[in-house]
């Protein structure tokens, strides 16, 4: 028993010896023997350029200014000049208080100077002879000193009573109501007969400038470093088959947290008046260039799972590379970080299939195959 146990034995170290040669022996697989078939693809480098991100919104026109009119001076409306649409000049009447009652006051105020100045001359006669009485010790100094001030207080009754003319003077011409600019008569909301009251106001007309129109569009928080004053803007209305071009005028600093937007306004000419306040209109702002920036074609980027990157070719093989980006634009896409000036990445249609570790081979955009 023992004598098989030994020979068993001896057999199997045998058998392992031999085992052990044959795998040192072996010849090692290169790697590129075990790589699969490999997919054509073209690449652009990464370079430095400039990219525009255009910002789009619905907007609307408004009138430059718009002035509720009503009256100064309390009274009956006698006369109102204009009707609703019409064109009106800087200057032109628009209606009329009745006046009566306050070319009476005029009058009143008239005659109220007449008696203040005539009371100032005599006071000021009387203390003419006084000075000549005091000086011969013939008048006592308490009336002398009566009459000195009775001067002053004439000469004031008498600046009073010009101030409450002039007055008078102003509620007159405050009676005819005349335009503050040119523009047009939105609403007339007062017909002859009506009285007019001062407070609280009563509102006559509606005005607003028309000559030159505001477009306002409320633009999102997320593009809140994009828009600046001067931007250039493009307005595209309903009828018309021209974009008219603006520039922008005003950017709030505030953001409406209801909404989550800022208020952006654009001066738009509008002399021939064929633009109403009011109507909508898309407005599209190109802001200022951003130049020497790292670029890509937005065909290479990708978006999966929340993340955006690229694939750059490495060692035969697509490399998925984390990119953050900037501004975009139908042209280009701003990155931030992630590749460097110069690195080559995927575009195209295989930019977007090709999955992360597949071999593939650079050619040429012109001899690119179908999966490109």
């Amino acid at each position: 028993m023992k004598v098989q146990v030994a020979v068993w034995i001896a057999a199997m170290t045998v058998l392992g010896s031999g085992c052990e040669r044959k795998a040192d022996t072996a010849p090692v697989q290169p790697a590129a023997a075990v790589a699969g078939p490999t997919v054509e693809v073209t690449t652009v480098r990464v370079q430095r350029g400039a990219v525009v991100q255009r910002v789009s919104a619905p907007g609307s026109l408004v009138a430059a200014r718009e002035s509720h009119i009503g009256t100064e001076v309390a009274g009956r409306v006698v006369r109102v000049f204009v009707a609703e649409g019409d064109r009106i000049e800087a200057g032109a009447p628009l209606f009329q208080i009745d006046p009566a009652p306050y070319e009476m006051a005029l009058r009143q105020a008239e005659a109220g100077v007449d008696v203040a100045r005539a009371q100032r001359t005599q006071t000021e006669a009387d203390l003419a002879r006084a000075q000549t009485l005091r000086r011969q010790a013939v008048m006592a100094q308490q009336e002398f000193d009566r009459l000195v001030t009775g001067v002053a207080v004439a000469q004031a009754q008498e600046r009073q009573a010009t101030e409450a003319l002039a007055l008078a003077r102003f509620n007159v011409g405050r009676t005819l109501v005349r335009a503050p600019y040119a523009g047009s008569v939105a609403k007339r909301l007062v017909d002859e007969g009506t009285t007019a009251l001062v407070q609280p106001q009563t509102i006559v007309l509606v005005v607003q400038e028309t000559g030159e129109l505001e477009a306002e569009a409320a633009i999102p928080e997320s593009q809140l470093a994009l828009v600046q004053l001067g931007d250039q803007a493009r307005l595209r209305v309903e009828g018309l088959a021209e974009p008219i071009a603006a520039t922008v005028s005003a950017v709030s600093d505030t953001i409406d947290p209801a909404t989550r937007t800022y208020l952006v306004k654009m001066r738009v000419p509008n002399a021939d008046r064929r633009l109403k306040a009011g109507i909508f209109t898309h407005v599209e702002i190109l802001p200022q260039a951003r130049t020497g920036v790292l670029v890509v074609p937005p065909d290479a980027v990708r978006n999966e799972e929340g993340r955006t990157r690229v694939l750059v070719v490495r060692g035969g093989r697509a490399a998925a590379v984390p990119i953050e980006i900037g501004i975009t634009s139908p042209d280009a896409v701003e990155v931030l970080s992630g590749v460097a000036d110069g690195d080559e990445v995927l575009v195209g249609e295989a930019a977007r299939t090709i999955a992360p570790g597949m071999a593939v081979t650079v050619v040429p955009a012109a001899a690119a195959g179908p999966g490109a």
